[in-house]
């Protein structure tokens, strides 16, 4: 199959337990989705930004692809997004990690792309 082995991390700050219930509703459904195509799905949660930033550096230098969900960031349609998304697998070694902030937003280390250092 060719999505074996393809591998999405999603990241995002705040307690799993403490976590709103249609954000968890949300994730389940969307995990339930993706399960049936091959596509590992694994949730990292982070105790708070300085932990974030430190788990992206970390995907940045293993060469995955990141991508960092922002209300402020371009919207697109599921379509797009789904096409789009094979190409950020295509371009991470089949490695994705999407970044999600928490109440307020992206820290600003990832928002103005200054997260590759080590």
């Amino acid at each position: 199959s060719m999505t074996m082995g393809m591998e999405i991390k999603i990241r995002i700050v705040g307690r799993k337990n403490g976590c709103e219930g249609w954000l968890e509703d949300a994730y389940g459904m969307y995990e339930t989705r993706l399960r049936p195509s091959g596509v590992g799905v694994e949730t990292v949660w982070h105790k708070g930004d300085a932990d974030l930033v430190k788990g992206v550096q970390g995907d940045v230098q293993k060469g995955h692809a990141v991508v960092l969900l922002d209300p402020s960031g371009q919207t697109m349609t599921s379509e797009k997004f789904s096409d789009q998304m094979y190409d950020w697998l295509d371009e991470g070694g089949s490695r994705l990690a999407f970044v999600i902030g928490g109440a307020e937003g992206l820290p600003p280390e990832l928002r103005y792309g200054d997260f590759s250092a080590a």
